[in-house]
């Protein structure tokens, strides 16, 4: 009854909290904006549940179905309704009996009682004939035993409670349908055939297990089962039980796979051969895997952040399902959703903060694959999948170890941040683990790519402003200056570079990259600070970002507080967070989610700008989860604000879901204040108190020694300082040196469990710490940590409102669809360029996923069924996709056009498209299997 209680006051809540929002400077209702949150996320299709790099099965709760994936990544082959498969019941209570022929969950004042969290999956049944039925599914996670972890199945486990005063039967039944080939029925356990399996066991050993096809309904008539087609491809499940007053018994249910599509799909092909076997295997670890399951969900939930914040990061959690590749050679690779690349390098070390602190194994694998496949120029791949295959569903198939010379979906030659990024990742996942093996196996191929950096820095670097760069490029490929970026994470490698070359004794790269380091630092400033020449514009976020990954990685500071406060202050001018949010109300393709609030969201975290952080992280938290179609298929975009909330999804996808979705995980570090470096035994605990909140209470952490927990509470007394800090470790850790945040001015006093320390101060500006070289032991009991002393307190400026209504809604477009639109004259031209002959202008420069668009064509009631196209391509195998709304939107239509020999053939060239009607941007994606540019465009027109 408590849980149920509890779905109801929440789902009374949303309906009387949210029926509308729009963050907008005129309009926004500011303190329903704040005071909104949710306890628990309802209304989807399923959490999707699976085992790494295997694919996954989603159950809907509020619709009773099931989608299923059996072939990973989303990206390429995604879930697909599972027709017939279901839960059914059967009661009955002194000769009453009641059945429900599909169980769906039960309603709140309209809204599901379900709970999708990854790893778990809790639904409310409700009470059927004084019976309440309630569901847990399990996803897979296994930090200590990967072979747990790594297999294609889902686990449920079922709870029936008596609440009546009489005995009670009841049979739990779940139904299976392959489609085509029949099931072999194992007694008392399950059924299986060459591709699924279920088995089902009951706590209650009396309980009776069924099997058959029930296709005289016998289940519905008394509970039991009965076969009579062997050869259907229909199959049920049924465990029957009495349960005594107010008695609970539980039923766990375990579904396996085997996609036998391709035999190098998956690395649990080296150990299984059949379902059944792995299905029975999930068995033996039933209780493991949920616990570990629940041990996540219910320690994340436990501290008192907001339940939004909470919620947000645990279901980014979600790629580990729908975008791992683990191939059954041992290559693992992370599909970048929403986009056909995959494997994709400069995505993952955006996110790989959280696979390092919860499952490292696989972040070491993926990195032996990124580093045996690097050019033999040093230079780091962006992809790692096949490019040349006409069928988008096979560039699944990834390209073999030591491939090292394969093609990526463009020239990378000029990506600069890809070599920094393999660098940071090296670094931090050896930080994190302390796995010295592992590092000196992958510190050639570091030093490779540290000097890539530096050849790069001699090709397209600055003379005037040294270790800068002019013309260089990076992952930031639809637009924007790449040149900041490039040079703010290229003085973080070099800095990684000293340290690692310390530890190595190799003192000539410790001088090499020390000097690279402090040109770099040097001309940036000169450059962007004291020259003025950084400019705003689209992606400017990234332009401090090796900053914030600098004080993130607690590497200090790498330019002064001055230079952090102007770089905020121009880009608050430029983005006014704290009154747009996110910004761009119809959402947009112009910024990338998950990198403004890791960069620029992650800098505002760290200088104190907490409001301004708050609204743009909730802002993003919004724009998914009041559209329940998104919580799950979050697509690189900026998502439009929401006016309307969708609280019941019907879309069972996952393919846009976006491969660095988790990489806000790395301010949920930063606010809960836990840094680790288990290499030297250094911990760093320097909590951050959000607005409003007094204190910090039961904040878990995760890490490959131990996962804990950190209170925090900072009060002031006049011109005295009081914080007092708990931790708590499951297992032993051992600390030298411990570092907490210097909230001080004047001399302060530090005491451990009760024992006064000295201390010293380092760090800088925003960096600043105390230093406690304290060489001691953290266990269960945990340490209790008490400072006193005069604050320093900071003044955080005030955020800055902008007079005007920044980036306006798109106009109508004046463009009739049904006449000649010149390519030119398209609203956006992203990676393009604009060419003119005697003939006249046409857009060019047309690589691989650059697009075009038409911004608020009004197709019309008749609406348009094809396009017409005037094109010149000098690349085989190359097409333009029409895609609706934005670049995560649906494919109506894709073109492929002729290659015109001898290079200067102009075609008309039509294809069918689905029909379009109403208003829509039209956005014209091009692909094609070669770098540069693979054709010209000079006009499209649609028919009716």
């Amino acid at each position: 009854m408590k849980k149920v209680l509890s779905f109801i006051l929440i789902s009374y809540f949303l309906l009387i909290s949210f029926n509308a929002f729009s963050i907008n400077v005129f309009d926004q209702d500011r303190k329903k904006f704040f005071s909104f949150d949710e306890k628990i996320i309802n209304g989807t299709t399923g959490t999707p549940l699976g085992g790494f790099g295997c694919g996954g099965v989603k159950f809907n709760a509020h619709a009773g179905t099931f989608a299923v994936m059996t072939a990973p990544p989303a990206d390429a082959y995604d879930f697909t309704a599972k027709k017939g498969a279901c839960f059914q019941l059967y009661t009955e209570r002194n000769g009453k009996t009641e059945t429900r022929e599909k169980l769906t969950a039960s309603k709140t004042n309209g809204h599901p009682n379900d709970d999708a969290i990854w790893p778990l999956h809790f639904v409310d049944f409700g009470s059927i004939n004084g019976i309440g039925i309630s569901l847990t599914g399990v996803s897979p996670l296994d930090n200590q035993n990967y072979e747990n972890m790594h297999l294609p199945y889902a686990l449920y486990e079922i709870s029936l409670t008596n609440t009546g005063e009489t005995d009670a039967t009841a049979s739990f039944a779940f139904q299976w349908n392959d489609g085509k080939t029949p099931f072999i029925s194992l007694p008392q356990k399950g059924f299986y055939n060459d591709e699924w399996c279920i088995l089902a066991q009951s706590n209650n050993r009396k309980a009776q297990i069924s099997i058959g096809d029930d296709s005289d309904s016998h289940f519905f008539s008394d509970g039991e089962c009965s076969l009579s087609d062997t050869q259907s491809p229909t199959r049920k499940i049924a465990v029957k039980t009495t349960l005594k007053a107010h008695e609970t018994q539980k039923i766990h249910l375990v579904l396996a796979w085997y996609n036998r599509t391709d035999p190098e799909i998956a690395f649990y092909k080296n150990q299984y051969q059949n379902p059944k076997e792995i299905a029975e295997h999930g068995m033996k670890v039933f209780s493991t895997l949920k616990n570990n399951a629940e041990k996540l969900v219910n320690g994340i939930r436990k501290s008192n952040l907001p339940d939004w914040l909470k919620n947000q990061a645990l279901n980014t959690l979600v790629n580990i399902v729908t975008n791992s590749m683990y191939k059954k050679d041992g290559r693992i690779a992370f599909a970048e959703g929403q986009w056909t690349c995959f494997g994709t390098m400069d995505q993952m070390w955006l996110s790989r903060q959280i696979i390092n602190m919860l499952i490292p194994y696989y972040a070491w694998q993926e990195l032996h694959y990124w580093a045996r496949t690097q050019m033999n120029n040093g230079q780091i791949h962006h992809d790692f999948n096949l490019m040349n295959v006409k069928d988008r569903r096979e560039r699944s198939r990834l390209v073999s170890w030591d491939d090292t010379e394969h093609a990526d979906y463009r020239n990378i030659q000029k990506w600069v941040d890809l070599n920094c990024g393999f660098i940071i990742s090296v670094f931090e996942t050896y930080r994190t683990t302390g796995d010295q093996e592992q590092f000196d196996k992958l510190w050639p191929y570091v030093k490779r790519a540290a000097q890539r950096i530096l050849d790069q820095v001699e090709k397209y670097g600055s003379k005037k402003y040294p270790y800068t760069f002019d013309d260089s490029e990076n992952s930031y490929d639809a637009g924007g200056n790449p040149d900041p970026y490039n040079a703010s994470i290229s003085a973080v490698a070099y800095k990684i570079m000293t340290i690692l070359a310390q530890e190595k004794g190799e003192s000539e790269i410790i001088n090499q990259y020390e000097q690279a380091y402090k040109t770099v630092v040097n001309s940036f400033h000169d450059r962007y600070i004291k020259d003025g020449l950084f400019a705003t514009g689209k992606h400017c976020e990234s332009v401090f970002a090796g900053q914030w990954l600098s004080q993130h990685l607690k590497l200090g500071e790498i330019w002064p507080a001055e230079d952090t406060d102007t770089i905020l202050n121009i880009l608050e001018k430029y983005y006014y967070p704290y009154y747009l949010g996110l910004g761009y109300p119809q959402g947009t393709y112009d910024e990338w989610t998950p990198y403004i609030l890791a960069h620029y969201g992650g800098l505002l975290l760290q200088t104190g700008r907490l409001d301004q952080w708050l609204v743009m992280q909730k802002d993003a938290y919004l724009r998914q989860y009041l559209n329940r179609e998104r919580v799950f298929e979050h697509a690189l975009n900026i998502l439009p604000s929401i006016e309307e909330p969708k609280w019941i999804s019907t879309n069972i996808k996952s393919k846009k879901q976006y491969i660095s979705i988790p990489s806000i995980w790395r301010n949920y570090y930063d606010i809960i204040g836990f840094h680790r470096d288990a290499r030297t035994q250094e911990l760093w605990i320097e909590p951050i108190l959000l607005p409003d909140a007094d204190e910090l209470k039961n904040a878990m952490f995760i890490s490959p020694e131990s996962w804990g927990y950190i209170s925090y509470n900072c009060k002031d007394n006049h011109d005295t300082r009081n914080i007092d800090i708990s931790i708590k470790t499951e297992k032993k850790m051992r600390v030298s040196t411990l570092y907490l945040t210097d909230h001080f001015t004047g001399e302060i006093t530090v005491t451990i469990n009760g024992k006064k320390y000295t201390y010293t101060r380092t760090g800088s500006g925003y960096a600043k710490k105390i230093a406690i070289e304290w060489n001691s032991t953290i266990t269960r009991k945990g340490i209790e940590i008490k400072l006193n002393g005069r604050p320093n307190r900071i003044d955080i400026p005030q955020p800055i409102k902008p007079d005007k209504e920044a980036r306006p809604l798109v106009l109508p477009n004046k463009m009739s669809p049904y006449d000649v639109m010149e390519a030119i004259n398209a609203d956006k031209l992203v990676g393009t360029s604009i060419d003119s002959t005697s003939t006249g202008s046409y857009v060019t420069g047309c690589n691989n996923f650059d697009y075009i668009q038409f911004s608020n064509v009004d197709f019309g009631k008749k609406g348009a069924t094809s396009i017409r196209l005037n094109v010149l391509s000098t690349s085989e195998n190359s097409g333009i996709e029409i895609v609706l709304d934005d670049t995560s939107g649906k494919i109506v239509g894709s073109c492929p056009i002729p290659n015109a020999e001898n290079g200067q053939t102009w075609v008309e060239v039509e294809c069918p498209i689905e029909k379009i009607t109403g208003i829509h941007n039209i956005i014209l994606r091009f692909y094609g299997g070669q770098d540069g540019n693979l054709m010209n465009i000079k006009h499209i027109q649609f028919k009716i």
